[in-house]
């Protein structure tokens, strides 16, 4: 493993959600583990901005299907997956570069009896162990920025896809260039590894070979969900905490204080990008 992926595997293997708190806060809730639906982690597994509304908007971007074979890039814990599976009849393949993700999603996966319809990987971004023309269609949630090679994975992506298939996912861009120093802050405190401004995320996207379906700026609306996570972060540090679970600690929450004042301020933002590979 490389070094920067090394670097998001280990952030991750310390994230305030984890498959151990989730089953903690299920396991209090419901007295058991057994006969767990899907539905039930919606509210704990869902470890992106806007939840479920989030989900069936990619879907619906790519025009996702009943028995559409899907690839989820950087897919974590499968929280995305299991809703596409359990809402549009497709099957997922997520990979992921984390191998405390991996392993988290297997067990949720088979805990809501949905082992044999998503399939977690081991895997980078980079260099996707799979056949050109692959699957029918491709999504991503916040994830990008965490790939320092954004062109390479964005090829790898296209490749992968089937003629016609669509790739849709959000990520973070950046509206106005950070000193050096601050984007430091942002190396060090959320394992981010570079940046696009949307114009750059487009051209990079034509230049793998894509068409550009839409580009939509949700910088606004993410201020708004980013001070709620914040909120929700600062929670489950103590939940994890009193578990006996890594906590992400002082240092992660100000510096996420500090990242929703800069989405806010419009320095950094977010961006939900659909692009097709031709027919």
């Amino acid at each position: 493993m490389k070094m920067a992926e090394k670097t998001v595997a280990d952030w991750y293997a310390s994230h305030p959600i984890s498959a151990p708190h989730i089953l903690t806060k299920l396991k209090s809730l419901r007295g058991s583990l057994e006969d767990v639906t899907p539905q039930e982690l919606y509210p704990y597994d869902q470890d992106h901005y806007d939840g479920l509304e989030a989900n069936s908007r990619l879907a619906d971007k790519v025009r996702m299907n009943a028995g559409d074979s899907v690839l989820d890039v950087c897919a974590g814990l499968c929280g995305p997956a299991r809703w596409y599976v359990s809402q549009r009849g497709v099957e997922v393949t997520g990979i992921d570069i984390s191998p405390n993700r991996v392993d988290g999603a297997k067990e949720l996966n088979a805990l809501v009896g949905l082992q044999d319809q998503i399939h977690p990987i081991l895997a980078s971004a980079l260099d996707l162990p799979f056949d050109d023309a692959q699957f029918d269609a491709a999504v991503s949630q916040e994830s990008f920025l965490h790939i320092p090679d954004k062109p390479k994975a964005l090829q790898e992506v296209f490749r992968v896809l089937r003629p016609g298939g669509r790739f849709a996912f959000t990520d973070w861009v950046m509206h106005t260039p950070l000193p050096e120093d601050e984007f430091e802050q942002y190396r060090q405190r959320f394992a981010c590894q570079s940046l696009f401004s949307i114009p750059e995320y487009e051209s990079q996207l034509q230049k793998a070979g894509f068409e550009i379906v839409s580009a939509e700026d949700v910088t606004d609306p993410w201020g708004e969900i980013l001070a709620r996570r914040l909120s929700m972060y600062q929670t489950l540090d103590a939940e994890a905490e009193r578990a006996g679970n890594p906590s992400k600690g002082d240092d992660f929450l100000k510096m996420y204080a500090q990242f929703v004042k800069d989405v806010q301020q419009h320095r950094i933002g977010g961006v939900r990008l659909t692009a097709e590979k031709p027919k």
